[in-house]
């Protein structure tokens, strides 16, 4: 369950740390041995409601601020504010859904008159002054950088007018008592300071209970970070991180991340991610490594690109001119890279709007149009488009751009090639010679399926054992989407778990059976980037017969609604196998009671990875005092815990 859906009666309309230790005693109830949280560093850029995505994190060691419990600090709000924070509080409560913003903006509030009330005594705290000393390397960037964001009202240190390179001598200044910043500054460092104790407090009761806790670890850094400010030379600035299509995103993913440069970490022996992984060992006995396919290889677009489906794997064994002569394919750069429109190409994107479209293509006169120059990339498109909206041409004009059939990349001085994802499909493609496709055909299927399987297991192996010899935690890899073969082999090689989510099995098959999978896994019903078992019940009646009558060997019609007696089977189906660990969404549970379960199923869903940006705002409906108190159901679970083996 993430941190931010916690609900008690002490929260301020998010969950906290402090919340953690209730969630802690409902798990001791039902006999669970683990919990899961995810991403918990701050993402705040500017404090709207994008910043609830929990994987764009502006520093990859500092705490989020809204996890901090006011009524558990040092010091006490100041009197005259009780009242006001009373009836704030209350209504942040109330809301079935968090409000980012007024939660956001209500923390920092109080936290800034708490520390401007009581900074005095602040200052003088030997155990404040020891962790901002512990954590310097890392604690005084970042509070310099929240300064500057809150100063020019933007993360992106390009924009800053003083420092947008970080030099690390003019930036302590900022703690120097005579900085006319040290204040700003050290409110920073004193809230981190804070959520430290906060988390500690609540993982060793957490701990004292028998309960582990597992963390979450993004595969990206926030383009706009404290890290991507101060060694921007570990990181391509130049490209973006995202996934392939698949089947929840045909256009794929863009993540706006930036890569990792390899190469530079490897120069200091991983010092980077070592450093990063002592840090997350303070909390977490296991951790999940969100997408460990960026291990292997990563998913990457230019910066400009705006839709994944633009994207290539890097590294990866690319196509040359020589191989296009040796496969006797006619390489022709304007045809086969860049977007190939005609007549008909035009109406099927724009329709009656196709006349529309002449502000931004040239004629050729031979039946062909081409991009004008200032309009011939996606991200071009996307930056005249919020400054002269188009309406609904916008989308189609964008998507048109990526109607190529090969992806350039200058590597070494050289132009090397990529084949577009599914370019069979593309319209471009379309309008090739019989032959033509079928050799473009091989040579796709070539690349994606068998010529990079080597490379990538070395790439991995230079990377991953060492992340595992820098740790004590447990690791589990998030390998979902398209996993390449050489993936389970590594991850078995090393003893990494594996993730089964049973609707998205790397097998062709509709679902996953849990009954097959072996130790080194952790298998789930669902996850934080899918709808609910309830919703998905709902969104495919012919698979969900199949699921019914296959999977939970029923007969006849399946209801139309997910019933908490199936939703019961289900569960039970995931906890009596091998696997190591069984991880599930807390709505999972709930949705086996129906007294217990959210009437609005829809309020349950964390994430929709189809739409970005998108607001991670799920709450629980009930307050975790009184699922404590649900003594039946917590006693089923605690059951079922105990039959199955698992304790």
């Amino acid at each position: 369950v993430p941190v931010f859906s916690l609900r008690t009666k002490d929260g301020f309309g998010v969950g906290e740390f402090s919340d953690m230790k209730k969630l802690a005693d409902w798990a001791k109830e039902t006999n669970l041995g683990i919990i899961q949280i995810l991403p918990i560093n701050d993402t705040t850029a500017n404090y709207s409601w994008t910043d609830s995505y929990p994987y764009a994190a502006v520093s990859v060691y500092a705490l989020h601020p809204q996890y901090i419990s006011l009524e558990n600090l040092d010091f006490a709000l100041p009197k005259d504010l009780i009242e006001d924070y009373q009836a704030e509080k209350s209504e942040l409560n109330s809301l079935e859904l968090i409000d980012y913003e007024k939660m956001i903006s209500g923390k920092w509030k109080y936290l800034t008159a708490i520390f401007n009330e009581d900074k005095e005594k602040i200052y003088k705290d030997r155990n404040f002054k020891k962790f901002v000393k512990d954590n310097e390397s890392w604690l005084l960037p970042y509070a310099a950088f929240c300064v500057l964001r809150d100063k020019y009202k933007t993360p992106n240190f390009n924009e800053w007018k003083t420092h947008k390179k970080y030099i690390g001598g003019k930036v302590s200044t900022f703690f120097s008592a005579k900085s006319k910043d040290y204040d700003a500054s050290m409110l920073h460092a004193w809230v981190q300071y804070q959520l430290h104790k906060q988390l500690k407090d609540a993982i060793d009761y957490t701990h004292n209970l028998g309960i582990s806790v597992k963390g979450d670890l993004p595969i990206g850094i926030y383009r706009h970070s404290v890290e991507a400010w101060t060694e921007p030379e570990l990181f391509g600035m130049d490209f973006q991180a995202g996934a392939p299509p698949d089947q929840f995103t045909e256009l794929g993913q863009n993540w706006e991340f930036p890569t990792y440069n390899w190469e530079a970490m490897k120069a200091d022996d991983y010092k980077w991610w070592k450093n990063r992984f002592k840090a997350l060992e303070q909390y977490f006995d296991a951790m999940r490594i969100d997408h460990i396919l960026g291990f292997f290889r990563i998913w990457r677009m230019p910066v400009s690109a705006t839709q994944g489906i633009l994207g290539y794997f890097y590294p990866a064994v690319p196509i040359t001119l020589e191989e296009f002569n040796a496969r006797h394919i006619p390489f022709n750069f304007d045809r086969y890279c860049k977007p190939f429109i005609n007549d008909h190409i035009l109406w099927k994107y724009l329709g009656e709007n196709s006349g529309k479209a002449l502000e931004f293509i040239n004629n050729n006169q031979n039946g062909t149009y081409s991009f004008k120059e200032e309009f011939n990339t996606q991200r071009k498109l996307a930056d005249f488009f919020k400054k002269n909206p188009r309406g609904p041409i916008e989308d189609q004009l964008i998507s048109l751009c990526a109607n190529v059939l090969f992806l350039i990349e200058e590597r070494n001085g050289q132009v090397v090639y990529h084949p577009r994802f599914n370019v069979y499909n593309t319209e471009s493609y379309k309008y090739l010679s019989d032959w033509e496709k079928k050799s473009i055909y091989d040579l796709y299927h070539d690349y994606f399926f068998k010529r990079q399987d080597h490379l990538w297991y070395e790439k991995a192996m230079e990377k991953l054992p060492m992340i595992l010899n820098a740790t004590e935690m447990l690791i589990c890899g998030e390998d979902l989407g398209l996993v390449p073969d050489c993936v389970p082999v590594v991850m078995d090689e090393l003893a990494i778990i594996a993730l089964k989510v049973q609707r998205m099995p790397s097998d062709n098959i509709p679902f996953y059976n849990p009954k097959d999978a072996g130790y080194l896994n952790v298998v789930t019903a669902s996850s934080h980037d899918s709808s609910t078992l309830r919703q998905w019940w709902k969104e495919d009646p012919a698979l969900t017969q199949k699921y019914f009558n296959q999977q939970l060997t029923q007969y006849g019609k399946a209801p139309e609604e997910l019933d908490p007696h199936l939703a019961e089977i289900i569960m039970k189906q995931h906890l009596y196998n091998d696997s190591m660990l069984a991880i599930f969404p807390i709505q999972e549970f709930l949705a086996t009671d129906k007294n217990l379960c959210n009437p609005k199923m829809d309020n349950e869903r964390i994430n929709n990875p189809a739409v970005f940006p998108h607001y991670w705002r799920y709450r629980m409906h009930l307050n975790l005092e009184d699922l404590k108190q649900q003594k039946d159901f917590n006693q089923k679970i605690a059951y079922w815990i105990k039959d199955s083996g698992r304790i």
